[in-house]
């Protein structure tokens, strides 16, 4: 594929992604993605055959984003010294700071689970996936936990943060969560820190 059909399939993909963080999963049609994107609709039907292989392309490329970065990230820290506490603490504050940015992408992650009560997709279990290697990297660090106990914690901790990414002013009449401040995030991130690190 050339330079200029590569370009189109990145700006088609960025467009659907905008799309679906506007007007949300079920609004986004094949017509705005290509207003969007500045392209004609068959376009979209040149380079993905269907609206449901660009959304799902969409959604997987945001996922990485969601999961494989995160791991990549967390190593890095790992490589720059830092205890596999402050990394994990460095790296939470980094993911509560996202989160709220893109609730429409995160419920459409999970609207097979959300909708259908179906728990198959990608999202679910790429979701697991992570908190599994996620999980054998805290291990070191946490040896007072069982694993069963370590993947509770990772568990309630990502519970929260897909709750507060599809919903990020469900608690605004207990609890203002302005994740945009720094204090907040550590905060938060403290919190839960000690489900896996108590001290």
């Amino acid at each position: 594929m050339g330079t200029k059909e590569q370009d189109a399939r990145e700006r088609i993909l960025r467009a659907t992604i905008i799309c679906i963080e506007r007007d949300g999963l079920d609004a986004t049609g094949i017509r705005e993605i290509a207003r969007e994107a500045q392209v004609n609709s068959a376009a979209i039907s040149y380079y993905f055959r269907s609206k449901e292989k660009l959304i799902t392309q969409a959604l997987d490329s945001t996922l990485d984003q969601a999961f494989t970065h995160v791991l990549l990230d967390f190593d890095k820290l790992l490589d720059e010294g830092l205890a596999v506490r402050e990394a994990f603490e460095t790296l939470l504050e980094d993911v509560v700071g996202n989160v709220g940015r893109y609730p429409r992408i995160a419920h459409a992650h999970l609207h097979d689970a959300l909708v259908h009560q179906r728990y198959d997709g990608p999202a679910v279990q790429r979701l697991n996936t992570f908190l599994e290697a996620l999980s054998r990297k805290l291990a070191p660090a946490t040896p007072h936990l069982k694993e069963a106990r370590r993947r509770l914690a990772l568990t309630q901790v990502w519970s929260s943060i897909l709750l507060v990414s599809m919903l990020p002013r469900v608690f605004d009449q207990v609890l203002l969560l302005d994740f945009r401040t720094l204090d907040t995030r550590r905060a938060w991130v403290k919190q839960y820190t000690r489900l896996l690190f108590p001290s």
